[in-house]
């Protein structure tokens, strides 16, 4: 008894440090840090030239897409054609059917930052 005590244990404190960990090297909230972990055997995230989280954590609502230009580089997908919003993904899933970390900014038809999306996208 006391050994499954000590192995349970043992396993809680690990998970719970695997959390941790997500929620401070890629900025997750419990939810999204959770998910990455035990998704993580399927995990495929494909990152972007030079992308870095500091510097996608500097990105606001708002900005240009000039400024987005020079703080990030190029995405690694944009849509061609926007009519009233425009994706660009900083990341993408090397299989179609993996699960990724998702850093996609939205932009409006005034080419202005609308939306950021950072979160674990479970598919």
């Amino acid at each position: 008894m006391k050994k499954t005590l000590i192995a349970i244990t043992l396993l809680v404190s690990l998970f719970s440090f695997g959390v941790a960990n997500n929620m401070y090297k890629f900025g997750y909230g419990f939810n999204d840090a959770f998910w990455r972990l035990v998704w993580s055997i399927d995990e495929d995230t494909v990152w972007a030239k030079n992308f870095s989280e500091d510097k996608f954590s500097r990105v606001k609502v708002g900005m240009s897409v000039k400024d987005v230009l020079g703080l990030l580089g190029d995405p690694l997908h944009r849509d061609i054609e926007c009519i009233n919003n425009c994706f660009w993904c900083y990341t993408w899933h090397a299989r179609g059917n993996a699960d990724f970390d998702q850093r996609w900014l939205v932009f409006n038809k005034n080419q202005k930052v609308e939306e950021i999306r950072k979160s674990f996208f479970i598919d």
